[in-house]
């Protein structure tokens, strides 16, 4: 968390470096994903770093299936491996239709714990490991998906790294991984990353024989087509701007103005780039502001469970226990009204009880009570 993918920015050309500030890395949060050789995938299982799971951390976006889990470090272990190794089998077991299953991972130790081995054994899946420090070539995840998600997972964070936040919240972070996810994890790149990896179609010579092609995109011809000046006070469009001013310097050149006027006609125009270009960073930088600080007070207004003892959930028992934690809270608060609206009929009633008895001792007396002064007595 707090860290992003180096990219290109819209940066003063006066400075010779600019710098964009982000938060640094926070903290750990591991995400467990899967794909197979016809282009799906599996709900990925996350691991949040933490003594426990709070619903907090869950965006409502959250997709279902996706199962979410702890740990004191946030990084997976051999009781995470095992827990992960079940969801698979329940996730791809329709499919194989009693079939065997070739699971294909790196040699990490949750990945070779004896308790997965033998669940493994059992359920008919086949574990094989990729000869160590090959998974940049041999494993699909890293050949054809985790480049294009880090990409996208950039895209998403850079906004809220220029608003200036100092740290990332775990929901915040989960609501980029959902959408960074959705853009990088498709058919078309899972199915990439197989072939590059040369597993499927099987292809021994593409890892020997992978071979740097020089690009063959030519360049762009410049438009021919005449542009006029501008001649209305409403704010063009980027290029059209620095097209008119282009032209509008070259006609001036061919004018009989004097040096000074043609030098100040040519800040004039570069000033008006400028003033445009800062203009539309200013309202990209606002508009993004904006919806930061309007998801934050959206985020503000739910509520907060406390998931102990919780070593995996998927999203849907996190709905319910959402759920029935409001209505819980509803309930408390329908019979604290009701409590407090019987306190006040009883406290009216002996009231008006109080009132009737002396009501009946003055007509008892026959005594008319008209204007009075009230005397203290020493």
């Amino acid at each position: 968390m707090g860290e992003s993918q180096t990219s290109y920015v819209v940066v003063d050309s006066s400075l010779r470096r600019k710098y964009q500030a982000q938060p640094g890395r926070q903290e750990w949060i591991t995400a467990i994903e899967c794909i197979c050789a016809d282009g799906s995938s599996i709900p990925p299982m996350i691991i949040f770093k933490g003594k426990s799971l709070m619903t907090s951390w869950i965006p409502p976006s959250s997709p279902k299936g996706w199962h979410y889990t702890y740990n004191i470090k946030g990084w997976t272990s051999n009781e995470h491996g095992i827990t992960w190794v079940k969801l698979f089998n329940a996730a791809t077991a329709d499919k194989a239709n009693g079939k065997k299953r070739l699971l294909i991972c790196d040699g990490h130790d949750s990945h070779i714990s004896a308790e997965l081995v033998r669940f493994s054994i059992d359920h008919n899946i086949l574990i094989l490991i990729l000869i160590p420090h090959s998974s940049h070539l041999m494993q699909p995840l890293d050949v054809g998906v985790f480049g294009p998600l880090k990409r996208a997972m950039s895209a998403q964070l850079d906004p809220i790294f220029r608003t200036g936040v100092r740290t990332v919240p775990k929901i915040e972070w989960m609501e980029c991984y959902i959408e960074a996810r959705k853009a990088a994890i498709t058919t078309s790149n899972v199915l990439g990353g197989w072939r590059g990896a040369g597993l499927f179609p099987m292809n021994k010579y593409r890892i020997l024989h992978q071979l740097s092609v020089p690009s063959t995109n030519r360049p762009s011809t410049p438009s021919t087509t005449p542009l006029q000046l501008l001649n209305t006070t409403s704010p063009p469009d980027h290029d059209i701007l620095q097209s008119t001013n282009r032209i509008f310097n070259t006609e001036l050149c061919q004018t009989t103005a004097t040096s000074p006027v043609k030098t100040h006609a040519r800040c004039l125009a570069e000033i008006t780039v400028r003033l445009a270009t800062e203009n539309a960073i200013l309202k990209k930088d606002n508009s993004e502001l904006r919806a930061q600080i309007r998801k934050q007070k959206e985020r503000a207004k739910g509520k907060r469970v406390v998931l102990k003892n919780v070593h995996a959930i998927c999203t849907e028992e996190i709905y319910n226990a959402l759920v029935e934690c409001e209505r819980t809270a509803k309930l408390k608060k329908t019979k604290g009204k009701k409590r407090e609206a019987k306190c006040t009929n009883e406290v009216s009633s002996s009231e008006d009880d109080e009132e009737d008895n002396v009501d009946c001792a003055l007509e008892g007396n026959g005594v008319e009570i008209e204007d009075c002064v009230v005397v203290q007595q020493f």
